[in-house]
């Protein structure tokens, strides 16, 4: 089983509230907050007055993604917004092995994110501080990039080195995931999918009928072939 969780950074601005409800009366069970600096990433998106307002307004859970230059700079905030869930990247963390013991003492689930160049291996460093993995399957700032395909055998390589660790820890994977490349991020190991402007926020599309169908098209799809080997995922990232 999958969840699909709406990025709220491509969400029509003067209409989330709307928005937020509509997804949330369509099964939406956690919404994804990226909030930037304009430093790690050369954009600013969200913040912390914004998941605010959505802890006053929906009960579903709130997974905050620090695009952030100091990552630490933050636990107060989530702590004293009680925010479900929080990722940073593990390019940005000066003492990685902290944050997550200061993010963990705050109350939130831990995430390490990783920019699509950056080496799994870093994992083995920290490994019993986390609780999910954010795959970054464009480079991160900017909606509307193209996907790396060869983001699938890193999710695969990535699957098989965490079950190793220890069972349930979640893949996310985050940037342009329509429904041929959602459904093959499934099947290679990943189990939450970030849906931005491919998906759930596309243009001329209501964003309940977008959640629906997108989350129907890769159930039936997931239902058929429930998994892919490496071997088959290769080819195409080598196009």
């Amino acid at each position: 089983m999958f969840n699909i969780s709406p990025s709220l950074m491509c969400a029509d601005l003067l209409k989330m509230g709307a928005q937020v409800r509509e997804l949330e009366r369509a099964g939406a069970r956690s919404f994804h907050v990226d909030v930037m600096d304009g430093h790690f990433v050369p954009n600013l998106g969200l913040n912390f007055d914004l998941v605010r307002q959505l802890k006053q307004m929906t009960n579903a859970q709130i997974d905050v993604h620090l695009m952030v230059e100091d990552p630490g700079a933050y636990v107060d905030k989530f702590q004293e917004l009680k925010v479900d869930s929080v990722s940073f990247h593990i390019e940005a963390a000066r003492a990685p092995l902290r944050l997550l013991r200061a993010m963990k003492a705050a109350g939130a689930r831990t995430g390490i994110a990783f920019n699509p160049s950056t080496s799994i291996e870093t994992l083995h460093y920290v490994l019993e501080q986390f609780d999910y993995v954010v795959v970054m399957t464009v480079e991160p700032g900017f909606a509307g990039q193209k996907f790396i395909p060869t983001m699938y055998e890193k999710i695969q390589d990535l699957r098989e080195t965490l079950d190793k660790i220890r069972s349930g820890i979640e893949i996310q994977v985050d940037g342009n995931l329509d429904a041929d490349t959602s459904i093959r991020c499934i099947q290679c190991g990943a189990t939450t999918l970030v849906g931005g402007s491919s998906s759930v926020f596309r243009p001329g599309k209501d964003v309940f009928s977008a959640f629906t169908e997108f989350k129907e098209e890769v159930s039936r799809a997931c239902k058929r072939q429930p998994t892919i080997q490496l071997a088959h995922a290769r080819p195409e990232a080598e196009k």
